[in-house]
């Protein structure tokens, strides 16, 4: 298998380009804004998770669910709602972990590819 296989888009910026207008210089702007508080909040959330601050990842989760939605982000919005569900039942730690981890993974496939478009 080789790396230069094009990897599947993980967002759509189609809500953010009709939010600025198709002024590009403010796309870009909200996209360095979403990489620095995303790539935040996934650390806080991974944070909470090792202090097994579950109220806080599901506070966390919550927040940053409408930004995900914003920016198309669907594989990595799917699994923050899974895991806010997760914690509002009876759960199994070792599968919050998983969902976590996979967030954490997609979350920097999505900051990567962001930054790789637009040059930052």
């Amino acid at each position: 298998m080789s790396d230069n296989i094009p990897q599947e888009k993980l967002y759509d910026l189609q809500i953010i380009h009709q939010m600025c207008r198709g002024n590009h210089d403010q796309v870009e702007k909200m996209v360095a804004v979403f990489i620095i508080e995303v790539s935040k909040t996934i650390g806080d959330i991974e944070s909470a998770l090792s202090e097994k601050d579950f109220s806080r990842i599901k506070n966390l989760a919550h927040k940053v669910k409408p930004t995900l939605n914003y920016f198309g982000t669907v594989s990595l919005e799917k699994e923050v709602i899974e895991v806010e569900s997760l914690l509002s039942k009876d759960f199994n730690i070792n599968e919050l972990q998983s969902k976590i981890a996979t967030i954490s993974d997609i979350s920097k496939k999505v900051v990567d590819q962001l930054k790789s478009h637009f040059n930052l």
